[in-house]
């Protein structure tokens, strides 16, 4: 256990500094560039998407998947994150006060 948390503490060490340390000349092209913006927003909606399938391990009734369904949906369509998550608060409150 300990060579595991070793290693993770390592490895979560290595890619802060290294961007520090190692210094790229010019910038970057259009698809890195492009790739770089997008991952942020993989990397949250990659740990969202494990919460809301099996919040606690365990699959629920469908309200948090409805939910999130509705969220995708809403922030598509506005363009707007505030509004997209607001919806997903109130899609999961209705729906459970509904039973499901």
């Amino acid at each position: 256990m300990w060579l595991t948390l070793a290693a993770a503490g390592l490895a979560a060490y290595i890619t802060r500094a290294l961007p520090l340390i190692i210094e790229v000349r010019g910038s970057p092209s259009d698809l890195v560039r492009r790739y770089l913006d997008a991952l942020p927003i993989a990397i949250i909606a990659a740990l969202a998407g494990s919460g809301v399938a099996l919040p606690n391990g365990a699959p629920t009734h469908g309200a948090e998947l409805v939910a999130g369904a509705a969220v995708v949906v809403v922030a598509r369509w506005r363009r707007e994150l505030l509004f997209a998550v607001l919806t997903g608060v109130v899609s999961v409150a209705l729906l459970r006060a509904l039973g499901l």
